[in-house]
């Protein structure tokens, strides 16, 4: 791990720019930044260049706020065979939304603001009652993609253990 904060981190330092990954969450990509910067576009571009992908970029204020959403969401109705695992996509490159994105046989989308939509994934379950890793249909990249052939530009997506994880990692770091 600190040998690839330290690898970004030196990429950033070519870009010449005082943003620095500070940590990160597993090896989902997902990680903390430090700046003084403002400019969202800028941190974005900069980041795209040093991690070789596209990235989303939201506060810790932001994140909290989606996550409030998304954790005070409806529960979905029960269906035998399946469980609805919560997420959250958040827009790389696009126009905001204004309404709630189509649902598709693999999610029920709701729109928590401009640049974040709400899921829920449906996952197949075995006979035991867990998660059939066989039947996952692309898993939360398919998701993405289906976020954004229905409202256009790039998403990414997270589950919401994953997005919880971040923002607990994130604020370690707050002084």
């Amino acid at each position: 791990m600190k040998d690839y904060i330290t690898e970004i981190n030196r990429r950033l330092t070519f870009l010449r720019t005082p943003t620095r990954v500070i940590d990160w969450h597993h090896s989902t990509g997902n990680v903390v930044v430090q700046t003084p910067k403002t400019n969202r576009s800028e941190i974005r571009e900069e980041l795209s260049l040093a991690l070789g992908v596209s990235c989303a970029v939201l506060r810790i204020d932001e994140v909290e706020r989606c996550l409030l959403v998304a954790e005070k969401a409806e529960s979905l109705p029960f269906e035998t065979g399946t469980r609805w695992t919560k997420g959250i996509a958040f827009e790389v490159k696009g126009k905001p939304i204004t309404m709630n994105p189509q649902s598709t046989p693999r999610a029920v989308f709701f729109r928590i603001n401009g640049f974040s939509v709400g899921i829920y994934r449906k996952d197949q379950l075995t006979g035991s009652e867990v998660s059939d890793k066989d039947d996952h249909a692309g898993g939360w990249a398919a998701i993405s993609e289906h976020i954004s052939k229905a409202v256009g530009g790039k998403w990414t997506v997270r589950s919401l253990v994953r997005v919880q994880g971040l923002l607990e990692k994130a604020r370690t770091h707050m002084t």
